[in-house]
């Protein structure tokens, strides 16, 4: 995982405790919200995401996240927004975000094959127009 975080922090301009906490969340948006027999595929072929994914993603980026926003993000507006919302309350800017997708995806490709990816973004409502 050390090259990915690595890769993000070139790509966002993040500290790396904060790319990290970003890869966190998004990783944990796939392992919770994708189809679980392709997740566990693509995890396996990315050593150290499972881990990460369950480390940083399920906490709710720390303060300002939750609450009736994050409730309704989370809850009623599926995965990718309440994502989204975990984000921005760590920090990231839009670009950031947007550079963190990119550069996950790609890592994903690279290890994993860009069928798995594209299995896996389909099974996320709101992701399969980014693969």
């Amino acid at each position: 995982m050390q090259e990915l975080i690595d890769r993000v922090v070139a790509a966002t301009g993040l500290p790396p405790d904060k790319a990290t906490k970003a890869l966190g969340i998004v990783l944990n948006l796939i392992q919770t919200q994708g189809n679980q027999n392709k997740v566990k595929e693509l995890l396996d072929k990315m050593p150290g995401a499972a881990e990460l994914a369950a480390g940083q993603g399920g906490d709710g980026a720390g303060k300002g996240g939750g609450g009736l926003l994050g409730m309704l993000a989370g809850g009623m507006m599926g995965g990718p927004l309440a994502a989204v919302s975990k984000l921005t309350a760590a920090g990231l800017s839009m670009d950031q975000i947007k550079a963190l997708g990119t550069t996950t995806l790609d890592y994903a490709k690279e290890k994993a094959g860009p069928q798995l990816v594209k299995e896996v973004a389909g099974s996320i409502p709101g992701l399969s127009g980014y693969v």
